[in-house]
């Protein structure tokens, strides 16, 4: 079924658009038309997508519950082994939950983000780059990183480097977004800062300031290392809005083009942004407001139509795949990226919306119905392939048997292609279960589906008392990320794609495993026989002293 019955075929999101003269700074026509006062929503306001409803957490952890507002204002709805974006809202409820869980990403956090305490106003209204060597007290770091590979064992992994947060930050938890590479550089977003660090020691290479709060950005970056974030615009009521987009080249940190978009003319509950990059475009989307620009001159390349779907999130990757809320429910649909017309779309059944893609090659997408847990496995033309049960959670405390992390365990995002803990390969999906203790003499597993039949093929075992996790697919063969204890450190694993027991392939360091074990729903990288874990959600200590010795990024590795 690639069309629910009645629906008017939609040729695609938008006409060519001809910019108006003057520079790429000049103000882009939003996207949609408001509706009349009083007029009723049409039916696609009475589906149970993901915009208009409580967020809901990702699977193996709890939906939203009372929060604690990170940066980038309302809260909004979120395969391994990739640069992911963090931020979002903290579920407050489910800290003791998560603290049992280990984790990691490729990110670093460390210098202007807050080697200064981060309150007070906004900047100047331009974004200003500094070159930086190192901020903060990086020498008491590096101290602690040569302390702790001095005790390491034979046969486990270099402590290469690690950073503190250094700050002070204003009051609240901060999420994070990136970590995006580019050449030699790893960026990420937090606040009101954009900055660069060296992959090869940690040092920060350069930080760019915003005038006011990030409150959207990519998964990925371009393949050329750009990334357009959005910023936060204050409005005549002395609310905000997220409607300010800055190009920026992570390579160097120089600030490109910029755009400052209409107010939109939605609810609150749909401020939501949600940003995706396809090869040389960026894809700016919330409910009924869609723009898309090449990324390198800031040209506005489609314009809009009124229609009935409307296009809530779109997916960074090779293909410009979204997901939309459509009269007769939500659908996954494939865009041309060089014209916006929509090569196909294909509608879920009813009552069921879309969640999370878990995967764009081969497009694997989560879809939830109630306490029903599904997986859809599409074709690249957008035909069905298989369906795979995942069961049942529990709506309010979100417990099921396999483990996927949206946002990590502390925070909801609002893209959809940002999930940990899963990948897959052209034929089979791989995900983790839930930690198991006491009655199992492993924490966890992994099970591998066939994507053509949506049948279990086989599942492995985590070594006794450890917990395992798909990171991505390297050489034909899974990588998995081995948690920590408080007594051992982490690793690098890696399983065929016939299953069998894990092959260790880096041993982080027991001196190290306190600090490791410690940074919570944080995300790992694995490359080039070098691990580097970061935590996404930081300053929620009480003590300023704590907060800024927070281990925010730990490398292991030659």
């Amino acid at each position: 079924m690639t069309q629910p019955s009645g629906q008017k075929p939609q040729e695609g999101f938008g006409a060519p658009y001809d910019p108006p003269p003057g520079t790429p700074s000049a103000p882009a026509h939003g996207y949609g038309y408001p509706s009349a006062p009083g007029q009723t929503p049409g039916p696609y306001g009475q589906q149970p997508g993901p915009y208009g409803q409580p967020a809901q957490g990702g699977y193996g952890f709890p939906p939203q519950l009372p929060t604690v507002t990170a940066p980038g204002g309302p809260a909004g709805p979120g395969g391994g082994g990739r640069f992911k974006g963090r931020t979002g809202v903290v579920v407050g409820a489910v800290l003791a939950l998560v603290l049992i869980a280990g984790g990691g990403t490729w990110f670093a956090l460390s210098g202007d983000d807050g080697r200064k305490p981060a309150a007070g106003g906004a900047s100047d209204p331009s974004p200003s780059a500094e070159q930086a060597d190192d901020k903060g007290d990086g020498a008491s770091d590096a101290k602690l990183a040569a302390q702790l590979d001095a005790r390491r064992e034979p046969g486990e992994a270099k402590v290469r480097w690690l950073q503190s947060l250094g700050a002070d930050l204003p009051g609240r938890a901060m999420g994070v977004y990136g970590p995006w590479q580019a050449g030699d550089i790893v960026a990420k977003a937090m606040y009101r800062t954009v900055s660069g660090y060296s992959m090869a020691d940690g040092k920060q290479r350069w930080s760019l300031r915003m005038p006011d709060d990030i409150c959207a950005a990519p998964t990925r970056p371009t393949e050329d290392g750009k990334i357009v974030v959005v910023v936060e615009a204050k409005e005549s009521d002395n609310g905000t809005d997220c409607t300010v987009l800055q190009m920026i080249d992570l390579r160097t940190g120089k600030p490109g083009w910029k755009k400052t978009l209409e107010k939109a003319a939605v609810a609150e509950t749909e401020k939501r942004v949600v940003m995706a990059a396809n090869g040389d475009t960026v894809t700016y989307s919330r409910p009924g407001h869609v723009h898309t620009y090449r990324v390198g001159d800031g040209q506005e390349l489609f314009g809009t139509q009124p229609r009935e779907c409307r296009s809530y999130a779109f997916l960074s990757g090779a293909r410009m795949l979204a997901v939309a809320d459509c009269p007769g429910g939500n659908t996954v649909q494939e865009f041309d990226p060089g014209s916006g017309k929509k090569k196909w779309e294909y509608a879920v059944e009813k009552d069921w919306f879309i969640d999370q893609v878990h995967s764009v090659s081969p497009l694997v997408v989560s879809v939830q119905k109630g306490d029903q847990w599904r997986l859809l496995a599409l074709r690249d033309n957008g035909t069905l392939r298989s369906h795979i049960e995942l069961g049942t959670r529990d709506v309010d405390l979100g417990f099921a048997d396999y483990e996927v992390r949206c946002g990590g365990y502390l925070v909801v995002t609002r893209n959809r292609d940002d999930c940990a803990g899963v990948a897959a390969d052209s034929d089979t999906f791989y995900v983790s279960t839930k930690r198991k203790h006491v009655e199992f003499d492993v924490d966890n597993r992994i099970v591998a589906f066939d994507l053509n039949t949506g049948e279990q093929k086989w599942t492995a075992d985590a070594p006794p008392g450890r917990r395992m996790e798909p990171l991505r697919m390297e050489d034909g063969n899974l990588l998995l990320y081995m948690a920590a204890t408080k007594t051992q450190g982490g690793g690098i694993a890696t399983l065929p794609p016939t299953g069998g027991t894990p092959r260790t392939l880096l041993t982080h360091p027991a001196s190290a495993a306190t600090i490791e074990a410690d940074m919570i729903a944080a995300e790992v990288v694995y490359e080039d026989g070098r691990s580097l874990l970061t935590r996404p959600l930081v300053g929620t200590a009480e003590d300023d002293d704590v907060e800024a010795d927070m281990k925010t990024m730990i490398a292991f590795g030659e």
